[in-house]
């Protein structure tokens, strides 16, 4: 089958309100199967997991403040995380401790790593650091890369885990008002978020804060009603005189205490009866599934076109190739995210549309989990083949992509590191560089004389055939994740069938 602009043949390779400052705003039976273990692959010094919707992201303007609050809100008085392009995380630990987790390694690395390797080496995804705040116990804490900015892979990347986690926070210096990209960020983070809240950083160094914040929540205003009512909480992060930070505290630990209380709320129905005769539901099934493999398929086709120009211009007016590795990488981080977002969001319709059509009532939440829990069982017993279907794909200097197999090898490129969503049948999928994609294109010392730099021809080539390679390698995971979801379903489908009732 072909993919359009990027086919090429398959290389095999071996390898809420708070006051602060006085302002308050407001075959056999798909259920007996067994369940998969919870990410066992870390080292038994990595910090421990939380629950995994127990995470806020932390992400704002440029130079606003963001990892100071971080460090205030859970009284660190360590210096900055020098983690580049990684997605900071901080989660409870006993003792002080940090991880880097990097694309193409099973396990965690200490951070920072001393090496002897001189020269570009391949960065973490993400930095995990252990810290005994009592916060830590009931929130996590995503720092959002670089100096603050959210460039449109970070704006993406941030708004998908604070969907799946408990809220975004936002934060703002007061000296600056909200630029037209952050208020575009907000506008598509309101339709998609639960919980916004916004901090007013700096205020004890700009007298004027106040009405930087009223032109702030004006600019708000005009973008919806979600904006103009989320809480504002003005701090100050002198190390020798916080204020505010005690009442942001208590803000995420409701958060925390909402999303508990969701998650134990229980209704729907006792027992859902089927209706429907016949074989029509497996061919809703097989239609359901292969329309939208398909369409999945097609759309990595065009994101990785995009892609394809977006670092060819880099190659044309940027940095050149010795920035190709670190573009490219992230454009994968993205293109990794919204593909599993998209499986998400098909698994979902899928299980609505044929168990709605198959059901003699429509199913509401608890039975839609159900069914996705017996699915992911279903999935996890198919797995006793040998082959694990957890895995990471990373680009190799030859610009073939070589496949790492394991839950581990797949979590090293996660920017959160949160673990699977709850109802998450599929596993996600994840692209990156390998390490020594990373030092082919840096320029190279020759003996007595200046650097020779890597000639651009050389890496457009490896370009396409990499994001060549990229699609026929993506197309056979998104596929055989489909083929999953069919099978899983078709079980747990046909034992309502046989029994007349949803045994899930």
């Amino acid at each position: 089958m072909g993919f359009g602009v990027m086919q090429a043949p398959l290389i095999e390779l071996t390898v809420t309100s708070a006051p602060a400052f006085g302002i308050t705003t407001s075959g056999r039976s798909a259920a007996a199967m067994p369940i998969r273990g919870s990410r066992n692959h870390r080292q038994s010094t990595a910090p421990s997991q939380p629950a995994h919707r127990a995470c806020a992201i932390v992400a704002g303007t440029a130079r606003s403040g963001k990892t100071a609050l971080v460090d205030a809100l859970i009284r660190r008085a360590a210096g900055p995380i020098d983690g580049g392009d990684a997605w900071v995380v901080f989660r409870h630990g006993e003792r002080a401790d940090a991880w880097a987790y990097v694309p193409g390694r099973r396990e965690p690395r200490p951070f920072p790593e001393r090496s002897a390797v001189k020269g570009p080496v391949r960065p973490a995804r993400r930095i995990e650091v252990a810290h005994p705040s009592p916060l830590l116990k009931r929130v996590s804490l995503i720092d959002t890369p670089g100096s603050g900015g959210l460039d449109p892979v970070t704006a993406e990347i941030s708004l998908d885990a604070a969907a799946e986690g408990l809220g975004l926070l936002f934060v703002v210096d007061a000296a600056a008002p909200l630029g037209r990209a952050d208020l575009d960020l907000l506008a598509a983070a309101a339709d998609r978020l639960e919980r916004i809240a916004f901090v007013l950083t700096r205020i004890d160094q700009h007298d004027e804060w106040p009405e930087m914040l009223a032109a702030n929540r004006a600019l708000l205003a005009a973008r919806g009603p979600r904006l103009a009512t989320a809480p504002w909480f003005p701090v100050s992060l002198d190390p020798a005189s916080t204020f505010g930070v005690a009442e942001l505290r208590h803000q995420l630990e409701a958060w925390a205490d909402e999303r508990a209380a969701a998650g134990t709320r229980v209704g729907g129905v006792a027992a859902a009866t089927v209706s429907a005769t016949g074989d029509g539901w497996q061919e809703l099934l097989d239609r359901e599934i292969r329309a939208r493999r398909l369409a999945a398929v097609e759309r990595v086709s065009i994101d990785l076109a995009t892609i394809h120009v977006r670092c060819v211009q880099e190659l044309g007016s940027g940095k050149g190739c010795p920035e190709l590795p670190r573009v490219l990488d992230r454009q994968l981080h993205a293109l990794s995210v919204r593909s599993s977002r998209q499986l998400r969001i098909d698994t979902r319709e899928v299980i609505d549309t044929v168990f709605g059509a198959l059901l003699d009532t429509p199913p509401d939440e608890v039975v839609l989990a159900r069914i996705a829990t017996a699915a992911r069982r279903t999935v996890d017993n198919g797995r006793d083949d040998g082959r694990d279907r957890d895995r990471a794909l990373l680009v190799t200097t030859t610009s073939g992509v070589a496949s790492l197999a394991g839950a581990g090898a797949l979590d090293s490129l996660s920017a959160t590191g949160t673990g699977p969503e709850d109802g998450q049948v599929l596993s996600p999928l994840g692209v990156g560089l390998n390490a020594g994609s990373y030092a082919m294109w840096q320029p190279r010392t020759g003996p007595g004389g200046p650097p020779k730099l890597p000639d651009k021809k050389d890496c457009r080539r490896w370009l396409q055939h990499a994001l060549r390679e990229i699609e026929v390698e993506l197309g056979h995971e998104i596929g055989e994740r489909y083929a999953e979801l069919r099978q899983a379903l078709s079980i747990i489908a046909g034992d309502a069938v046989d029994h007349g009732v949803l045994l899930a």
